[in-house]
């Protein structure tokens, strides 16, 4: 199967689509090498339930994409054999519906454990932003813009350091129709000297684990600030973008 998307060319076949397959089979425009950086989020936007509002992200060069998503498989095979099975960190931990209800506890902490170490384990960068709602009308795009520009900083830092060969592009789950095509001019009005390429493109989790993987991301940084929780958040906090001791990919 082989099917034109706002610009890309995504082959896959029936089931879950391998999250390699969501990136520019030409890299960017510039002919630079491509990461993606994918995009969810945690907590309520749109309602009083939640004070704070999350973003997680998960930036990945091009090469590194397929090897994640087939740990990520290979995991689901192993707990859940013959089955399409999404993990969501929040699914997971509340366990209110099938096939969450019934497993065991130790077993889910087994799997939140095994997603994390994955995370740690690969050259990934991690981003997560942290925006509190009562300050601001418009959260997610208040926090999306936050992300990018953190990202975009981050591979400017990559350029100055003699490794000018990258680019990036955005892939996401839409959450509001109206509010990310807003953040999609944005992304394009950053300018020539962005290392951000195009507008956002969106993805089905179920069709790509490394969103699966970002909506942990995002569940663990809205742990720590929502409940003050941070045994998520350590498991994969050493791969959040640092310099100098300085973490760059976390903001409140």
């Amino acid at each position: 199967m082989e099917v034109a998307r706002q610009g890309y060319v995504l082959r896959g076949s029936l089931g879950f689509t391998p999250a390699w397959l969501f990136y520019s089979p030409h890299n960017s425009d510039d002919g630079c090498r491509m990461h993606l950086l994918y995009v969810d989020e945690s907590g309520n936007a749109d309602g009083n339930q939640d004070t704070y509002f999350v973003l997680g992200g998960v930036a990945v060069f091009e090469r590194e994409i397929y090897w994640i998503n087939e740990e990520v498989n290979a995991l689901a095979n192993k707990y859940f054999p013959g089955t399409e099975i999404e993990f969501h960190a929040q699914a997971i931990a509340s366990h209110a519906e099938e096939p969450w209800h019934s497993c065991p506890t130790q077993q889910r902490n087994q799997i939140i454990d095994a997603l994390s170490n994955i995370i740690a384990s690969h050259h990934v960068t991690l981003s997560g932003i942290n925006i509190e709602e009562a300050l601001t009308t418009d959260p997610i795009s208040r926090a999306f813009e936050e992300i990018c520009n953190r990202c975009d900083l981050f591979m400017h830092r990559l350029h100055a350091k003699g490794d000018t060969q990258h680019s990036m592009r955005v892939a996401t789950r839409p959450v509001s129709k109206h509010c990310w095509q807003n953040i999609g001019v944005w992304v394009l009005d950053m300018g020539a000297r962005s290392k951000l390429r195009g507008r956002p493109f969106f993805a089905n989790s179920k069709a790509t684990r490394l969103l699966q993987l970002a909506d942990l991301v995002a569940y663990a940084v809205f742990r720590r600030y929502e409940r003050g929780d941070t045994r998520l958040i350590d498991k994969i906090i050493s791969r959040f973008d640092t310099e100098d001791g300085v973490i760059h990919g976390s903001c409140i």
